[in-house]
């Protein structure tokens, strides 16, 4: 029923029955079984949940494709499997081989502070130290002028994300709020209002994105907040601490600790894999391929 292949490269490769993955999954449904169990567990489990994470039907094997060397601030992906590393004022894209296709840069505006890749078509990249965004196409060339906020009013802004319907939006530490603008003119179309008021404490966010119709905006001392596409508070995922994360399905994945994190908002759950690389500093999932940052650069997988 069950096979192992273990090499002491970073090309390990690891084999399984569906038969076991059947049982192993019905296992893992308890969160306390699972935890109980990784301690035990081969290296063959690790690839199968983290199967489970990509959604890969037919698990069968776990594999370092390329390593991209260098200093690199942070990464984002898209649904297509394409990677972008953030070096400084320096946006680079690659394929999920690890090919490089595209370079951007604006060193006018200063370092790039987000990139928001939820459209692959379209993704913006955002400046803080300028409160400015530009829209790129595929190939990373910008579609217009880099959009100064400060000429709507908006000069403090510090977060900005794409919007489903072609919006975007930001947050705005003046009134401490959360704001849409259309994707006509930059009006202003919805609010959430004083989310500190709401709360009843003071909130210093440093990430946001759109996933799913709800609007995630990340506050590390207060954790996750969460909003409907209106504004409208909804409530906080518990979660404190993250630079980064990622929405997946009903699942925020982050990296925690050397491992991969997966907390299901709808179910309260949480679970965890210990990933190949101890020393990540940053992780992007997206269907066949998980990507890892570290301080020498970022490691590709290919999960099969």
């Amino acid at each position: 029923m069950f096979q192992s292949e273990i090499s002491e490269n970073r090309h390990t490769k690891y084999y399984c029955s569906n038969v076991l993955i059947l049982k192993f999954v019905i296992l893992v449904t308890s969160t306390n079984a699972y935890n109980q169990f990784l301690l035990l567990m081969p290296l063959c489990f690790i690839h199968l949940l983290l199967c489970a994470f990509l959604g890969v039907s037919n698990p069968g094997e776990t594999t370092l494709l390329k390593h991209i060397d260098g200093k690199i601030n942070f990464i984002a992906s898209d649904e297509l499997q394409n990677l972008y590393l953030v070096k400084n004022d320096v946006l680079e894209k690659y394929d999920g081989n690890g090919k490089m296709l595209y370079s951007y840069s604006l060193s006018t505006l200063g370092p790039i502070d987000a990139v928001d890749a939820t459209d692959p078509m379209k993704p913006l990249v955002f400046y803080k130290t300028f409160a400015s965004f530009v829209v790129l196409d595929n190939t990373l060339t910008p579609s217009g002028d880099p959009v100064a906020l400060e000429t709507y009013g908006l000069e403090q802004v510090n977060l900005a994300c794409t919007s489903y319907d072609r919006g975007f939006w930001c947050y705005n530490p003046a009134n401490m709020e959360l704001l849409h603008l259309n994707a006509e003119d930059l009006e202003q179309n919805k609010k959430s209002g004083n989310i500190s008021q709401m709360l009843n404490e003071a909130i210093h966010p440093n990430y946001l994105t759109e996933q799913n119709n709800r609007v995630f905006l990340n506050d590390p001392d207060v954790g996750i907040l969460v909003f409907d596409m209106y504004g409208a508070y909804y409530k906080t995922i518990p979660i404190k601490a993250l630079p980064r994360f990622q929405i997946k399905g009903e699942q925020v994945i982050y990296l925690s600790a050397g491992k991969i994190m997966a907390y299901n908002f709808k179910t309260l759950t949480e679970s965890s894999i210990p990933l190949p690389d101890s020393t990540a500093t940053g992780l992007r999932i997206e269907k066949e391929r998980l990507f890892i940052l570290n301080d020498k650069g970022v490691d590709i997988y290919a999960v099969k």
